[in-house]
């Protein structure tokens, strides 16, 4: 009589050689079982993942800002909004699925992914399955972030990267071509008339938030007036926000065309004839009205600045029609939430515009909140000269995002959801875009490790009455995070942010579970796939303990049920290979960590 041990050696990535559900023992020495010889299987021990089931309901939040502490940095404090995220359902998927862990960390990946975060996370989120020899613990989220500077991509940018006639539903006829070899935008329509003024266009790759950078070269742009700026998605071409107030309290002269932060060289009005300045806008909070306008940000005026002189403090800005100080190009640099203006002369550089906490609020740009976080780059010329063009030499952004994609760009999500007058409005109105509100706001800039510096992730896996709105989220036992609501990270890696399950999630299971012993002479047979098996042992639905599912799992027949090995000769053997399988014989996957099998061989009664 005869007791073997069989056990998998566990390994995260063991295959079916040594998974939990195959695996094959070898002997340091053989094994002669006596001549007519029957086997049973005396125990079992498992990890049974059994399954997790979500519907069509199952939620939970995610933030991305400075952390929120109540009574002193709400929700209203911040630049940012919660974050609605579901588990991926495919078209024609029921409302309810029962998934195995593996199958729901995959699809949560993808809701995480598709909840348009924050540009510089947007596809770098992980969620995975904890699993050790004990088998299913829970799940791990990995947050993480692009973790360094913006990419020039300019040179790689084709016609199809832009919409080169963003106006022409105004006016036919006007807009840019590129060239892509030259990197040059090109305006379509010159001479006189104001036809001209259309020519707009607008890039469909956001911009980093980690030194982004626009930069265009103006030395082609004499004689004209133009615009360098960055604006929000526009996923219906209604050419800005439904809450943009275009005729009220609006300073910037060409108010029918919407940027959140601008650069112009233009006159005082359309047709004024007058001499062309630069000037700055970006688009904040209206006092008088419920929506957002333009409005002037007199870096002219602000002490120190090289362009605060006599004369730029008289015309409204520095002189473009006389040039003196031959500024030849413009640049725009986006760090998380700050933005600066660079205007060069060669390569001399003059900062017009930077934050600057000791000066008046409206000297400086808003910052750049969770309406405006994919920002575009937008480009408007007209000049009465054929020909004329923008050379655009730096665009640091994002190559592999799409424009107004709702899984990417959140602005854009709250338009097609019908969302963007609730909150996208209410975003737009918090104090620190309103230039009236004396109270003062600090943009977050980059970190030394080219991170998104004072933002923090959160989880809400209960309904939160600070992280809000929240009351849907119910997700703290299906994700192993029991009478927990607000997350924060069980530990980092780097600039990854984990979260990992402080308890193992509940599982059941619906399925039945077969012994396979291989290679060895007794014969079984499974009616159901019309075939002779090799199993050996039925396991019950439930454990000794009464469980289906979980880690640990023991059964041990109160009888067992032996099969002859059909040796009439005694049988030397040194290798055991054992399955877990299915009903069908197919192997049984949700099985996990480590595996025993005590097999009783004896003398046939």
């Amino acid at each position: 009589m005869s007791l073997v041990l069989c056990s998998n050696q566990f390994l995260e990535n063991a295959g079916d050689y040594h998974s939990a559900y195959s695996f094959h023992n070898h002997l340091s020495d053989t094994l002669t079982i006596p001549a007519n010889s029957e086997i049973a299987v005396q125990s079992v021990k498992i990890n049974k993942n059994g399954t997790l089931s979500i519907n069509r309901s199952t939620v939970f939040y995610v933030w991305f800002n400075q952390e929120l502490v109540a009574g002193t940095t709400e929700l209203d404090r911040t630049t940012g909004y919660i974050r609605e995220v579901r588990p991926h359902f495919n078209v024609g998927d029921d409302n309810v699925l029962e998934l195995t862990p593996e199958e729901l960390a995959s699809r949560l990946q993808i809701g995480l992914n598709n909840c348009a975060l924050n540009p510089e996370s947007t596809g770098l989120n992980v969620v995975v399955p904890k699993i050790d020899a004990s088998g299913f613990q829970g799940f791990e989220f990995q947050f993480n972030q692009t973790s360094a500077k913006g990419t020039n991509i300019s040179a790689s940018l084709t016609s199809s990267d832009f919409d080169l006639v963003y106006l022409e539903g105004l006016v036919a006829g006007t807009g840019f071509t590129w060239d892509p070899a030259t990197k040059r935008l090109t305006a379509l329509a010159s001479g006189g008339g104001i036809d001209k003024l259309y020519n707009v266009a607008k890039l469909q790759k956001p911009i980093s938030l980690v030194e982004g950078v626009l930069r265009v070269d103006l030395s082609n742009a004499n004689q004209s007036s133009w615009s360098v700026g960055l604006a929000r998605g526009d996923p219906t071409d209604i050419l800005g926000p439904q809450y943009y107030l275009k005729n009220i309290n609006n300073e910037i002269w060409r108010d029918f065309d919407f940027y959140d932060f601008v650069v112009q060289a233009g006159q005082n009005g359309i047709g004024s004839g007058s001499n062309r300045y630069i000037r700055i806008y970006h688009a904040v909070k209206e006092p008088t009205a419920n929506g957002i306008t333009m409005k002037e940000i007199k870096y002219y005026t602000i002490a120190g600045n090289p362009f605060n002189t006599p004369a730029n403090n008289t015309n409204g800005g520095y002189g473009w029609s006389t040039n003196a100080s031959n500024i030849d190009s413009v640049e725009i640099v986006v760090d998380n939430e700050d933005l600066t203006v660079n205007l060069y002369a060669g390569v001399t550089k003059y900062t017009a515009l930077t934050y600057n906490g000791a000066i008046a609020k409206d000297l400086n740009f808003k910052p750049v909140s969770d309406t405006c976080r994919s920002l575009y780059g937008k480009f408007h010329l007209s000049s009465n000269v054929a020909g004329k063009y923008l050379g655009l030499t730096d665009y640091r952004g994002h190559i592999d995002q799409d424009y107004s994609n709702p899984n990417q760009d959140f602005f854009s999500d709250l338009v097609l959801e019908g969302q963007d007058i609730g909150i996208g409005l209410s975003i737009d109105s918090r104090f620190m875009n309103d230039m009236s509100n004396p109270d003062r706001y600090t943009p977050f800039g980059v970190s030394a490790s080219e991170t998104l510096n004072g933002f923090e992730n959160r989880m809400i896996v209960s309904p939160s009455t600070l992280y809000y709105p929240s009351d849907l989220s119910n997700t703290a036992l299906l994700f192993g995070f029991a009478n927990q609501d607000v997350l924060s990270p069980t530990s980092t890696s780097g600039t990854t942010q984990i979260f990992t399950s402080t308890n193992t999630p509940p599982m059941k299971s619906n399925t039945s579970l077969f012994v396979r012993l291989n290679d060895l002479g007794f014969n079984s047979y499974n009616a159901g796939t019309g075939s002779i098996s090799k199993i050996l042992y039925s396991l019950p639905r439930f454990t000794n303990a009464g469980e289906s599912s979980g880690n640990g799992l023991f059964f041990e027949p109160a009888e067992r049920v032996y099969l002859p090995l059909n040796n009439p000769a005694p049988l030397v053997i040194n290798e055991f290979s054992i399955d877990f399988v299915n009903e069908n014989e197919t192997l049984a996957t949700d099985l996990s960590g480590k595996s025993n099998v005590m097999l009783h061989i004896r003398p046939r009664v």
